[in-house]
């Protein structure tokens, strides 16, 4: 073991500042307990550090462990947290000082007479060590110590980092796991429902048919006969019957896997279809429904499916903000002859999206509804099939007052007409 009297004063690369060690050509009576020990000290301490608890903990572990070996010193401790926002500043004084500890990184005991700093290499920069005497300057032994207690603490700080990120890592791998087995269920109840919907198709055409023929046979049997209120009763039923028809007709299309081919899309068109899906959310949480668009705006080229998926997933979150309470949902269509693109805005009167979410919005898996009421996987959808065609989709809301989407689509190439022969 070497004899610490020999020990060097010059500062170990770890140091960032030193003011000039006082050489000594004796060894201080403080000193003399710690020459065959502080080691020993180090090694356990840093196999007894826990990493499955917050930075601010393992440093005051750390720190009490430390102050073991230099009881004399004040000795403190800066880690900043691995994103940069912000850092953990935490001291211990020796028994009996008065001097003040300050929050300055680069000067923690202002009032001590020999303060040194040693930066760790825990993986963010600007997390330090620092040690002080309050009379005179550190020794080379205690230089040595701090040098080698910085490596301890780096090394700690950076396991408690990786068990953190590892912990993170794990709730998101089982919120997945969560998520995807929702989804297929999801996917499971579709393909029950898109069965059961297809075997009302045949009954529903039997009521409308029946409707028919009774209505028919009523006007030829007693045309003359006061049967107006019994018609316009069958003229519902069958009309009823239709809307069910239609409704279901389309469900199954949606629901069937995606055959599409772009071609020329009525927007108007898919949009109406999409709030006829949407109906059962509007009408539980008395929605109004606003148009402003004309029945005859250029094409746009696209995949109505696809598209149908877009506004039926847009128009579900609008009423899901606006809640019971209800509110007024506008869809708004114009054209940009000079970008040549269709746009659509669709907005709501519901609680709005917090500033700090916005820009997550469209990232998978994130949602601001309560748990079960959504998946996180809607917008995200709804971004990819506007890239996928050639699309853009904006969102801006006030907190309170409601949500704006923007949406902008290119329109379908005009093929010019051939002149007419001679």
């Amino acid at each position: 073991m070497s004899n610490p009297d020999e020990l060097s004063s010059t500062p170990g690369p770890s140091e960032v500042r030193a003011s000039e060690a006082v050489p000594s050509g004796r060894r201080r009576s403080s000193e003399t307990s710690l020459v065959d020990s502080w080691r020993d000290v180090l090694l356990r301490l840093s196999l007894s550090l826990p990493i499955d608890v917050e930075l601010d903990q393992v440093t005051r572990d750390f720190l009490d462990g430390l102050q073991a070996i230099l009881p004399n010193a004040a000795i403190g401790a800066c880690v900043v947290s691995s994103n940069g926002a912000g850092s953990v500043v935490i001291s211990r004084l020796p028994s009996g000082a008065t001097v003040g500890v300050g929050r300055d990184p680069t000067r923690l005991f202002p009032g001590f007479h020999d303060e040194r700093i040693f930066e760790l290499e825990d993986g963010a920069l600007g997390s330090t060590l620092h040690l002080a005497n309050a009379q005179q300057a550190l020794s080379p032994l205690q230089m040595q110590i701090g040098s080698q207690a910085a490596l301890v603490l780096a090394a700690a700080v950076r396991r408690a980092r990786l068990y953190a990120r590892a912990e993170d890592s794990a709730r998101s791998i089982r919120k997945l796991q969560a998520q995807v087995i929702q989804n297929e269920k999801l996917a499971s109840l579709g393909q029950i429902v898109a069965g059961v919907v297809h075997e009302l198709n045949n009954p529903l055409t039997s009521i409308i048919a029946y409707s028919e023929y009774l209505k028919r046979k009523a006007h030829l049997r007693a045309p003359y006969d006061d049967l107006d209120d019994d018609l316009e009763r069958l003229r519902r039923i069958g009309e009823a019957a239709a809307r069910i028809l239609n409704f279901s007709r389309d469900l199954v299309a949606y629901a069937r896997p995606s055959a599409d081919v772009p071609g020329t899309v009525q927007v108007q068109d898919v949009v109406e279809k999409a709030l006829i899906f949407c109906e059962h959310e509007f009408n539980g949480a008395k929605i109004r429904v606003l148009r402003d668009f004309d029945a005859r705006l250029p094409p746009v080229r696209g995949m109505a499916g696809q598209l149908t998926q877009v506004f039926v997933n847009l128009f579900t979150n609008a009423a899901h903000a606006m809640g019971g309470e209800g509110g007024e949902l506008s869809v708004r269509m114009h054209t940009n002859p000079r970008q040549h693109t269709l746009t659509i805005e669709i907005a709501d009167s519901g609680t709005g999206i917090d500033e700090q979410d916005m820009p997550q919005i469209f990232e998978p898996f994130f949602t601001t509804k309560t748990e079960g009421r959504g998946t996180g996987l809607g917008l995200s959808f709804v971004r990819g099939i506007m890239d996928a065609h050639s699309g853009t989709i904006e969102a801006s809301s006030v907190l309170g007052e409601g949500t704006v989407f923007t949406l902008t689509l290119p329109l379908a190439a005009v093929v010019p007409s051939l002149p007419p022969p001679p």
